[in-house]
């Protein structure tokens, strides 16, 4: 970089005047144009000047061009007062700075991003691996839809952290008859969501069965919607069993999922695929053709791709299906047990990779398969029972957790962990607290210690296990359970501060517990007879908050001695938070053994499943999420055909923000300006979701007073606004919210 020298032009310009020929070889004399000046100089400003280099020049801030150092600083170089080096510099805000080859600056100091870089927020991002949606994306960063690329969270990222604590369930739907089979509306199985024909909104389902008979006997599975609870679809043909659970997934991979469960009857039934519109995709059948039914009772199947081909495989105890429903083998009808008298029921089998060969198992609670059905290890001398797997003791080694009864069928349950590798016992067995078999064990941090914990619902209490802990039980609660006591539940941190909160429903309650001591944090009247179901924590109407989703039966009362109980209800419930304070979450739970990593949001099932227990180390529990939308009235428009007596305002209503708001949106429309705000004039509310990026149009017809006729009439709308200036959504910028126009009703008579 060169600076210009104004003192040695002025210099050179009194030199002139004085009839100094300072060129050496152009006299300085007056000019038309080039030709004019002689020994090839040029004509600057009506005078021949030297051309330092023959080529194009300009001067600076009006005087003779040449520097300090002699030539000429040529037009494309020059920077305000400087003139950069053309070879190394370029002028950027007045100032030359070293020539930036990726051709991104960024931030107050123009910095110059490395190639592949992006500017977020002033400054320079590298983008991380490819993904498809948050789960591919490490912890502090996010999957950006637009670029399919993981980026740090904070880098521009909408988001909006809640004040903790704020723990206030509230009912926003409950689904409890049909017009189809009306008597059937009793559910005792965990439901499943997902978002079944991709238009963005998650469906519920589940399956109900006839308090005249049992849950036993015939039923049939429903689908409803996830943002109202309005009944979609009800399949009474085949009927179904309904104590069993259901599972979702892509199993042949040409983008339409389908719909697992069992059919009637429960104790020898066939494995069912149903479409998204109910049309059946096949029954469960040996290769040769012929019916294949097993004793699946209380069970509940998974969907996992074993092979890495691209087809998924259904799994249901011991056994294995193709994709097709062709049975591939069938080794333990009952693995994955831990229920009841008799002959082994409720088979939960998962798929993971315990044996860290990047291959998934089929895994029981005292024997893991490879896909082909050989054994990677077995211990008869273990008790089988219900399982989930995670890292407990930080080794990258795949723990098994076993809940089981010592001995077997003796009805009293203990808690287990086995090396996933070798079946190593590393841990208990410790007995339930409370007594009972005890149900599907759930692993998060429920304390916040960095550590996963197990949480497990016995007979009698609720209780939470601490591996590593100073006391194996790191807290107990009392329940109610003498039905079946194997009952599950789920975790979720609610409130976003690093410790997770319990959701179980025992016979008579729904009951939230703070994870690190279990102090009740909210209780709803809810009964349930009980088998193996348990709340679901899920984003069941797209609205980029979690919801708690779960099922209840009232065909037989086991809580009429509770003074003023009034929770005898069938069918199923969806609770929000009255505060919307309840940060974001997945819209799909497609499983029993669900673990985040096993299910894509579309409903894909990985080729290749990342290990959960890396990325996220929990088992039924979904992943938390901060991001927020941002809405931003975008064009106001409007109507004079009523003129004068009323006028129609239209206002497009756009979503700036990093996640989706559901249909229901409040938008008012006010006289007068954002800054001085007149009368309200409409509250209305938008009749789709908004998602991040996209708009929508909402409009109000309003009546003008006569006062406000024949003059300019502005006014303004505000996204997000009740009418009295609140708003229900928790935004990452709240002072956007508005926007003001103008409008004239002339021509009054």
């Amino acid at each position: 970089m060169r600076r210009f020298s104004l003192v040695l032009v002025r210099v050179l310009v009194l030199a002139w005047l004085h009839g100094c020929d300072c060129s050496g070889t152009v006299p300085p004399a007056p000019c038309n144009s080039d030709v004019d000046c002689e020994g090839g100089g040029q004509c600057v400003d009506g005078m021949c000047r030297a051309r330092g280099d023959g080529g194009d020049a300009t001067r600076d801030a009006g005087d003779n061009p040449m520097n300090d150092a002699g030539p000429i600083c040529l037009a494309a170089n020059v920077c305000g007062t400087d003139c950069c080096d053309g070879a190394t510099e370029e002028c950027v805000d007045d100032a030359c700075l070293p020539i930036c080859a990726s051709m991104l600056r960024c931030g107050p100091s123009n910095t110059c991003c490395p190639a592949g870089d992006l500017c977020i927020s002033e400054a320079c991002v590298t983008p991380g691996d490819a993904c498809v949606e948050e789960i591919d994306c490490p912890l502090d960063a996010y999957c950006d839809a637009s670029l399919g690329r993981c980026l740090p969270r904070g880098a521009g990222r909408c988001e909006y952290f809640p004040e903790p604590g704020v723990i206030t369930p509230e009912e926003q739907w409950a689904w409890s008859g049909s017009p189809v089979s009306p008597a059937s509306i009793h559910v005792m199985m965990a439901p499943v969501v997902g978002d079944l024909d991709g238009d963005g909104m998650p469906e519920v389902l589940f399956n109900t069965y006839d308090a005249t008979g049992s849950y036993g006997g015939p039923g049939l599975l429903r689908i409803a919607r996830g943002d109202t609870g309005e009944e979609i679809l009800s399949i009474a043909s085949p009927l179904i069993c309904p104590e069993h659970g259901i599972a979702l997934g892509d199993l042949d991979g040409d983008g339409t999922p389908e719909i697992v469960t069992m059919l009637s009857p429960c104790t020898g039934g066939a494995m069912i695929a149903f479409a998204p519109d109910g049309a059946e995709v096949w029954r469960s059948h040996y290769p040769d053709g012929s019916p294949f039914v097993g004793n699946f009772q209380f069970g509940a199947p998974t969907i996992a791709d074993l092979e890495g081909d691209g087809r998924a495989e259904v799994i249901i105890g011991g056994a294995v299906l193709e994709s097709d429903g062709t049975l591939r083998w069938d080794h333990r009808e009952g693995a994955g047990s831990n229920c009841c008298s008799g002959i082994p029921r409720s088979p939960i089998s998962t798929a993971y990779d315990v044996a860290g060969d990047e291959d998934l198992e089929v895994v029981g609670g005292n024997i893991v398969w490879n896909a082909d059905g050989s054994v990677v290890w077995e211990d008869p001398t273990l008790v089988d029972g219900y399982i989930a797997v995670a890292d407990f003791y930080a080794d990258s080694i795949p723990d098994i957790v076993v809940v089981h009864q010592v001995p077997a069928g003796s009805g009293n349950g203990f808690v287990s962990i086995r090396r996933g590798t070798d079946g190593m016992v590393l841990f208990g067995p410790v007995a339930m607290p409370g007594g009972g078999r005890g149900g599907p064990p759930t692993v998060a941090d429920f304390d916040g210690d960095g550590q996963p914990e197990i949480g497990v619902a016995g007979g009698g209490a609720y209780a939470v296990f601490d591996p590593d802990g100073p006391m194996e039980v790191l807290w107990q609660q009392p329940t109610q359970d003498t039905s079946s006591n194997i009952t599950g539940s789920s975790v979720f941190d609610f409130d976003g501060d690093g410790t997770a909160e319990v959701v179980y429903n025992d016979e008579c309650y729904m009951r939230i517990y703070a994870g690190p001591d279990g102090t009740v944090l909210a209780q709803i009247p809810q009964h349930s007879h009980t088998l193996i179901e348990y709340p679901l924590i899920v984003d069941v109407d797209a609205d980029g908050n979690a919801e708690i989703v779960f099922a209840g039966n009232a065909a037989v009362n086991r809580c009429a001695a509770i003074p003023g109980y009034d929770g005898n209800r069938a069918g199923i419930r969806v609770f929000r938070d009255a505060a919307d304070n309840w940060v974001g979450t997945r819209p799909v739970w497609n499983q029993h053994t669900y673990h985040i990593t096993n299910v894509r949001q579309d409903l894909s099932v990985p080729a290749r499943e990342q290990a959960n227990w890396r990325r996220f180390n929990n088992f039924r529990q979904n992943p938390q999420s901060f991001d927020a939308p941002n809405l931003v009235p975008a064009d106001l428009t409007t109507d004079a055909v009523g003129c004068p007596t009323s006028l129609v305002l239209t206002a497009t209503i756009r979503n700036d923000g990093a996640v989706a708001v559901g249909a229901g949106l409040p938008v008012s429309f006010y006289l007068g300006t954002a800054a001085a705000p007149g009368r309200l004039l409409a509250t209305e509310r938008t009749t789709a979701p908004i998602p991040a990026g996209g708009s929508t149009m909402i409009s109000a017809t309003v009546m003008l007073a006569m006062a406000e006729l024949g003059r300019d009439l502005p006014w303004f709308v505000r996204a997000d606004d009740v009418g009295d200036g609140t708003g229900e959504q928790n935004e990452c910028l709240e002072d956007d919210n508005t926007l003001d126009a103008l409008y004239s009703c002339t021509g009054i008579e």
